[in-house]
């Protein structure tokens, strides 16, 4: 009976356990754990921890390093490579099983996909720093605008008693020039820190996604790309605000263009997924400071863009959605942050694959209906 009951406690449990014996055997695995982790359920018995966890070897590491340790973490973060592409960020605490004589015979782990959780709190967190450098931004804007304003005046004038003088005025249109493309990068600041107001309507995303592609391609007259699409029969409509959704994929193809060095193949998919989101879960008792998260199942709209460049090596990885971060000559380094923050509004995500050599994979995800995540 109290082996029927341990049974059923472990599979109700809503976060993931696994223990392993004093010889680094996996004794314990529950379905949370084997689903959180991509394992195989119910393991084998016997099966060694390093054997289990290959995939994941920082998990096996863990359990094997807790069996001698005196000090163990009891509220620690890890952030996994799960298969090589899926990132997930656990929160864990780890314990020593011990007989009744204290010595230790095994480990267990007990841990929580935050991988969600840390999504939001990255959301809030790009909330707040667009709301504040939106103002400084703005008071910037308006000094830098003037000044170019009074700089064009002056050229205009000059212009004038220049008149006759074709090298003097031509000097005075490359300045003009300069003056203008300085006035267009305000404005592009300005459009990245101001707050979006969606205006969302039902839309079909696979014609979307094909005038996005079409309006970029025009951009690039010279490039040589085969572009191959796999978009799923009968997909639905989903409110989005078309124009803002069409220019953030539209960066994202740009990026595969310009990465490929306009010639490579490129691969646009889109399909229905059942996929875990964040939702707020309150609680019914009014506790000060108490915020409550849950996680559910709901079906979202998944665009995967693959292309055949070079990939990114690690060091650009990690800043690639860093606003005005950029490795081109010529480029604002807004377009991927850009591009995110579109899809942030949506309650979306984008997430980015990539390996030197083996291209750039973009994976966005889009709610088939409105969801509100309080911040």
């Amino acid at each position: 009976m109290k082996a029927y009951l341990a049974e059923r406690v472990l599979s109700s449990m809503r976060c993931g356990v696994v223990t392993v014996d004093r010889h680094g055997a996996v004794t314990t695995l529950n379905e949370q754990a084997s689903r959180y982790l991509r394992v195989r359920f119910p393991v084998p018995e016997g099966t060694a921890c390093r054997e289990l966890f290959a995939h994941c070897p920082a998990v096996a590491h863990l359990l094997l390093d807790a069996l001698d340790r005196k000090t163990l973490p009891d509220r620690a973060e890890l952030e996994l490579v799960l298969d090589g592409e899926r990132q997930v960020l656990i929160g864990f605490s780890l314990s020593q099983i011990t007989d009744a004589k204290g010595a230790v015979v095994g480990s267990a782990i007990f841990f929580k996909d935050l991988t969600l959780v840390e999504q939001e709190r990255e959301r809030e967190a790009l909330r707040n720093r667009l709301a504040s450098l939106g103002e400084v931004a703005a008071q910037l804007a308006h000094e830098v605008r003037n000044r170019l304003g009074g700089i064009r005046l002056f050229l205009g004038l000059a212009r004038r008693r220049l008149e006759g003088d074709d090298e003097g005025c031509a000097y005075l249109d490359r300045a003009e020039g300069e003056v203008l493309a300085a006035n267009g990068k305000m404005g592009e600041i300005l459009d990245y820190v101001r707050p979006l107001n969606l205006d969302r309507v039902p839309t079909a995303v696979g014609g979307l996604l094909r005038e996005a592609l079409e309006s970029t391609l025009a951009r690039f007259p010279d490039a040589e790309v085969a572009v191959t699409w796999a978009l799923a029969p009968e997909l639905p409509l989903i409110p989005v605000d078309p124009e803002r959704l069409r220019d953030a994929f539209a960066n994202l193809f740009a990026n595969a263009v310009e990465a490929m060095g306009d010639r490579g193949t490129l691969h646009v998919a889109a399909c229905m997924e059942e996929s875990s989101v964040l939702v707020d879960a309150p609680g019914k008792v009014d506790i000060p400071g108490l915020r409550g998260y849950g996680e559910s199942l709901s079906p979202r709209l998944r665009v995967d863009v693959f292309d055949s460049g070079p990939g990114m090596p690690p060091e650009v990885l990690r800043r690639v959605f860093q606003p005005f971060y950029t490795t081109k000559d010529h480029g604002s380094g807004l377009g991927i942050s850009s591009a995110q923050k579109v899809f942030d509004a949506h309650t979306g995500s984008l997430d980015l694959r990539s390996v030197p050599g083996a291209g750039t994979h973009f994976t966005v995800r889009l709610p088939v209906a409105e969801e509100v995540v309080s911040a």
